[in-house]
């Protein structure tokens, strides 16, 4: 199935084909996201001390906080072509898919770039 998307991809590359892989890809990375909070988070049934080392350490690289800021664009571009895709599946505007992609991204990218003074 798999190599379905990849050969559809290739065929079809336009902007609907990169708003469905880009989807996609931001949902498993919050997957993956979630699945390494829950597990960071169980560090406290060790105690305030495993806590807290825990956390120190994710707090004291700046590869963290890339990685954070990387976090807050898949959770902005999900959120955005989420609404997207929302709005062209319930209001009826699939002509406009293109421009609502581009500005999807457009939105993502301008937050992200005002967010970088928070994350570094």
């Amino acid at each position: 199935m798999g190599l379905n998307y990849v050969k559809e991809a290739k065929l079809n590359w336009h902007a609907g084909m990169v708003s469905f892989l880009a989807q996609r890809i931001s949902g498993v990375a919050l997957i993956l996201y979630l699945v390494l909070h829950i597990l960071s988070l169980s560090s406290s049934r060790g105690g305030t001390e495993s806590f807290d080392k825990v956390m120190m350490g994710y707090a004291e690289g700046i590869l963290f906080h890339f990685v954070e800021w990387l976090l807050l664009i898949a959770v902005l571009f999900h959120m955005f072509n989420g609404l997207r895709i929302i709005a062209a599946d319930w209001l009826g505007v699939t002509h406009l898919q293109r421009g609502m992609f581009w500005v999807a991204g457009v939105l993502t990218g301008a937050i992200a770039l005002a967010s970088v003074v928070v994350f570094f």
